[in-house]
């Protein structure tokens, strides 16, 4: 039998895993600690839920023995609890780790990392302001390519998130260099569903703007003049990356996944494409302070992910993109009213 293993089922990433790699397997296991709902938006009979602390080491263990050598890939898609201490990311990634070795050691270990991990390093970079963005130089090699994975992690400022994505990622890291464990790391940015249904948020400043402008609410910019510039991925995208992988294990490799410089834009881009879009004016306040360890600029060097798996390229263009958080956000309000997210 093959069996492949998911946290956090029912969210963005993991909603996406069970949607597109279900299929693939024998037997989907879910595993997932809150009290939300644990079956996929795309029910399988094939789906198994396990309620389990990642924070139990010994909880943890015991789930994998149950499946032993059977499980081919597990994926954890590094999301703490809905309220709880970041530090459970890093915390419950070593418990996977250690039963992933312990109990199914010829499995594929994918760590759905962040770009969190570098903190405030990419405000070093000589960026240039223009009229709508901030950017680097035409001649700067990352210019058109994006940022690679040669960046530094010291010395800088970072979110208790990005503190606890850099301890789990290195974990993961150390895991396939010295215990051989099949470890892939993926360091994400923006990612936005374009296909079935997750009840949970989609991440980045593109999704939060769309949801903002649907309920009415004044979208809060937050220095640098609202040109601070992300990419989006699609996260179907993104799974195809695992799967990829999964394939083709590379030990303790880390990569970058993100949509690169097509699928980027500034706040004020962002806001004026999807004007644009919905032919509605989007409201928005302006608080000069920046958030704490943001960054003026971020766009995805995905060339190392492309040059070890060539079949993988990203399918989806960014005003698509936006067109589904529009989709997304459009029909959760219209389900849900009342909800505060």
């Amino acid at each position: 039998m093959d069996i492949a293993v998911v946290t956090d089922p029912t969210g963005l990433v993991g909603g996406e895993v069970v949607r597109a790699l279900g299929p693939r397997y024998d037997l989907l296991v879910g595993l997932d600690a809150t009290a939300g709902p644990t079956t996929p938006a795309e029910p399988t009979a094939r789906f198994r839920h396990h309620r389990v602390d990642l924070a139990d080491r010994a909880a943890v263990s015991a789930v994998l023995a149950e499946y032993g050598a059977d499980v081919r890939l597990v994926v954890h898609t590094g999301r703490e609890p809905e309220g709880q201490d970041p530090m459970l990311i890093a915390v419950g990634t070593s418990n996977l780790l250690h039963a992933v070795h312990a109990r199914c050691p010829d499995a594929v270990f994918v760590l759905n990392s962040g770009v969190e991990v570098y903190g405030t390093a990419p405000n070093l970079l000589p960026l240039v302001e223009t009229a709508t963005r901030w950017d680097l130089p035409e001649d700067h090699p990352a210019h058109d390519r994006g940022l690679p994975e040669a960046r530094h992690v010291d010395h800088v400022e970072r979110t208790p998130r990005g503190t606890a994505l850099l301890a789990a990622d290195l974990a993961a890291q150390d895991s396939g260099k010295r215990l051989d464990v099949a470890v892939g790391v993926f360091r994400t940015a923006g990612l936005v569903a374009t296909t079935g249904e997750s009840p949970f948020a989609q991440h980045g400043f593109v999704s939060a703007l769309v949801r903002d402008a649907l309920r009415g609410s004044p979208f809060v910019v937050r220095g640098f003049g609202g040109k601070q510039v992300r990419d989006v991925l699609d996260v179907a995208d993104l799974v195809e990356m695992f799967w990829q992988f999964a394939m083709a294990p590379r030990p303790g490799e880390v990569y970058h996944a993100g949509g690169g410089r097509e699928r980027s834009c500034s706040l004020l881009e962002a806001i004026a494409g999807y004007e644009h879009l919905t032919d509605h004016q989007v409201a928005f306040d302006y608080d000069p302070e920046p958030r704490y360890a943001d960054v003026r600029y971020w766009s995805t060097d995905t060339t190392k992910f492309r040059a070890h798996y060539p079949r993988w390229r990203p399918t989806t263009a960014l005003p698509d993109l936006v067109a589904a958080a529009h989709r997304h956000w459009s029909a959760r309000l219209e389900r849900l009213p009342g909800e505060v997210v």
